[in-house]
């Protein structure tokens, strides 16, 4: 199960939410699973929110800002794209201010070598940089969750948070249709055609500051939808079971 939080942050107040497991899909939930789901009535509470409203800035709110805090596997990426699409749904006018949703980024793998190493926040990147290498002098560690981390990590990544923060940008109605794209069950056809434009090269550069919603749906999103197609087909050695 992947880890997940938010981390809500006020002008002067900072709070951190715990998830539990996945959250819902608000685009094809009905209003009695929306009503009856703790994670998603809470949040409101926390935010403060209004259902409906349209905002044109954060003053009545109770925090300014969201930072999405999940692993840096394929399921954290669709927990973050699950998050993003209920702020989008019933706000969109939120996601539109730059910088109200955020991501917190701590690497997936680490090769060390002595006092030399290198992090990873993508599979892609990673095999990239070991094609052709030889990775025998190298120790490779591969980070499942947040839980994998060292205390001393752990550390180190919140101390230098600014350095492992990226703040989601939107630009223009590109950013809406893509959102839209993964998650509404009636676009099921589009996803398909969309699936197919995948690019192992194709990845996010998580040392830019700002990522735009459309380069995290075709960059980062679509990982996890072509993991999620690859482990629910049948193996034989797993004896044909899927998943």
């Amino acid at each position: 199960m992947a880890l997940a939080g938010i981390e809500v942050v006020g002008r002067d107040n900072y709070g951190v939410f715990p998830l539990r497991g996945k959250f819902l899909n608000v685009r094809e939930a009905s209003n009695k699973q929306i009503m009856e789901n703790p994670e998603i009535q809470n949040l409101i509470k926390i935010l403060g929110i209004q259902v409906g409203k349209r905002y044109d800035d954060v003053k009545s709110l109770r925090y300014g800002s969201v930072m999405i805090m999940t692993d840096q596997d394929h399921d954290g990426s669709h927990i973050k794209g699950l998050i993003i699409n209920f702020i989008h749904h019933f706000w969109p006018s939120l996601m539109h201010m730059n910088g109200f949703l955020k991501e917190f980024v701590t690497p997936l793998l680490k090769a060390t070598r002595g006092n030399e190493v290198h992090s990873f926040f993508t599979i892609n990147e990673f095999e990239q940089w070991a094609e052709g290498r030889n990775l025998k002098p190298w120790k490779v560690k591969y980070y499942k969750g947040l839980g994998t981390s060292t205390t001393k990590e752990a550390k180190e990544y919140f101390s230098q948070i600014d350095k492992h923060q990226i703040e989601f940008e939107y630009q223009d109605q590109e950013d809406d249709d893509v959102i839209d794209l993964a998650f509404n069950k009636k676009l099921a056809d589009k996803r398909k055609e969309w699936l197919t434009t995948y690019s192992i090269h194709n990845y996010v550069d998580h040392s830019h500051k700002q990522l735009r919603y459309k380069d995290f749906v075709n960059k980062e999103l679509i990982q996890f939808s072509i993991a999620d197609c690859a482990r629910s087909i049948p193996c034989l050695c797993d004896g044909l079971k899927p998943g």
